[in-house]
């Protein structure tokens, strides 16, 4: 006996409207968030690079590669331009797999302490590889996702859900076959043998009778 869905295929449609709408946010959310949400609250380099004087002995987060790296200094901007000289890196480090290399990714929080010098309270390092490591594992997993959902399931068009597909073991394992018919093929040969049988049972009685 089949059961009333309480919602429809109406409501099946609007959850899943509303889960990709929380699915593509919650994405656009974490790639712009900030190395700790405590620090969103500070001015960043787009701020700071533009107007420095203003933000002299306030605390700031300035993320940018690296140009020089005895003293530390970073870019702000892809071209090279808005350098800042950071101070006390050597205390402030949290996370870094080795030396600091030119073209390094960190991000710095600290106070500035003149339009040039930022000195640094915490400096977090990012290598490419890393980045690139989570790209690869991403895209491998969301293809392995997108096969096991084309092998498993299909789009039911004319109620428009999908459904798993069908798998028996008479079909060989093949997806998407009824199993009335291989049903149907096993009761046409049983029918063909007792029709033998009762072949081989009459041309007995015959040859009797003629002996």
């Amino acid at each position: 006996m089949s059961t009333r869905e309480p919602f429809g295929q109406s409501g099946r449609l609007l959850a899943g409207v509303l889960l990709l709408i929380a699915l593509v946010g919650l994405l656009s959310w974490a790639g712009t968030a900030a190395v700790d949400p405590l620090e969103s609250t500070y001015p960043d380099e787009a701020d700071v690079t533009t107007a420095r004087d203003s933000y002299i002995g306030e605390c700031v987060v300035l993320g940018g590669s690296v140009v020089e790296t005895d003293p530390l200094v970073i870019a702000t901007q892809p071209n090279g331009n808005g350098r800042f000289t950071v101070v006390q890196t050597a205390d402030s480090f949290e996370r870094s797999t080795g030396p600091l290399e030119t073209g390094d990714r960190v991000t710095v929080f600290g106070t500035l302490e003149d339009t040039s010098t930022l000195g640094a309270e915490r400096t977090i390092s990012t290598d490419l590889w890393e980045t690139f490591y989570m790209v690869v594992v991403s895209f491998i997993g969301g293809c392995w996702v997108l096969v096991r959902l084309v092998r498993g399931w299909r789009i039911d068009w004319d109620r428009g859900v999908l459904v798993p597909r069908l798998t028996t073991p008479t079909s060989g394992g093949k997806p998407g076959v009824d199993p009335s018919l291989s049903r149907g093929d096993e009761t046409s040969a049983d029918g063909s043998n007792e029709r033998y049988q009762d072949r081989s049972k009459t041309d007995r009685h015959r040859e009797q009778r003629d002996r």
